[in-house]
């Protein structure tokens, strides 16, 4: 694998840098969060107009055919700001579960162009992180798909244009065969939506179907190996957002030691404090690592892949409690 980034890769680093330097500092995300509803349109079309939302997408289906770590890029740089918008439930999470399904090209290529914003609905309160848990079900009838049953924190739902959800259309809860994936509008009948507002200030929903009108994307009862796909893409992108806070973090604390005087000194220079510093960016370059072998691993077999991911996340948990507590 190449470590170092592409003359590309340089300018779509360099081009999220300077927007989240300009647009995100911590008094307009302040004002963004509690005046904006944690979201921005004017932040969205600007992530369009850039290209960060057709990054992760193929050339064939109207994106850049970027490959994982591009999107790791982006999800580093917002990470730096905290940023709120929804790029990793719209351009990660939802674009791998359409592309893995050969969804329509039409909708895929309007995630690109920031006209689309689907979000995928699987998560149940039952289920305890198990992905093959769905007790949702959809049944087939004269008029069409129905679902009924619930989803639990369903990332920016409130800022949806389009839900993706898992429904067992076969099967009981945990089997794995079975699950199915199906477009959902957010106005459609029989859909009900309860707003939570999650510690990082971002939003999330509880959602409710009765029987409720769908359309069947993908290979009915063959969804599971794809949810599983989405989330370990999900899993990386959001290691690599955190990895840009701690990032972030280590250096803000580095210039406060430099600033910060006692006893007539900058405290920096006292060799407690410069030890604690280099036990951070140790931590910081563990979990930076762990983020590349599991973009290594992700067109591996799945269970490759998901002993990668579980390893990264480990890591990332330790490296980002060390990183914040000091």
């Amino acid at each position: 694998m190449e470590f170092g980034l592409s003359e590309e890769q340089q300018l779509l680093q360099d081009s999220i840098a300077r927007f989240v330097e300009r647009e995100y500092s911590f008094e307009k995300r302040q004002k963004l969060v509690t005046e904006g509803g944690a979201f921005s349109e004017t932040n969205w079309a600007t992530f369009a107009e850039m290209g960060w939302l057709m990054v992760g997408l193929p050339e064939a289906l109207g994106g850049l055919g970027g490959l994982p770590v591009d999107t790791a890029i982006v999800m580093e740089q917002f990470g730096k700001a905290l940023v709120v918008e929804p790029y990793l439930p719209v351009a990660v999470m939802a674009a791998r579960v359409l592309i893995e399904a050969s969804a329509g090209p039409e909708l895929i290529g309007a995630i690109g162009t920031g006209e689309a914003r689907p979000v995928v609905a699987h998560g149940e309160a039952g289920a305890y992180g198990a992905l093959n848990w769905v007790e949702t079900r959809a049944e087939s009838g004269g008029s069409g798909w129905r679902i009924s049953g619930e989803k639990s924190l369903v990332l920016a739902a409130a800022f949806a244009t389009h839900l993706v959800v898992s429904a067992r259309t076969s099967g009981e809860p945990g089997d794995s065969a079975g699950i199915s994936l199906f477009l959902v509008a957010p106005d459609a009948s029989g859909l009900a939506r309860r707003d939570a507002r999650l510690a990082d200030s971002s939003r999330a929903s509880e959602l409710s179907f009765s029987n409720c009108p769908a359309t069947l994307i993908g290979r009915e009862g063959e969804a599971l190996a794809i949810i599983e796909t989405a989330y370990a893409h999900a899993a990386v992108a959001l290691c690599a957002e955190a990895v840009g806070a701690m990032d972030k973090a280590l250096w803000t604390t580095r210039d406060y030691l430099q600033t910060r005087q006692q006893f007539g000194v900058p405290i920096g220079t006292f060799q407690a404090l410069q030890h604690r510093m280099a036990d951070m960016l140790i931590e910081l370059e563990m979990a930076r690592s762990q983020v590349y072998r599991a973009l290594a691993h992700l067109d591996a077999d799945a269970a490759v892949r998901d002993m990668a991911v579980s390893s990264m996340k480990v890591q990332i948990g330790r490296s980002a409690k060390f990183i914040g507590g000091q």
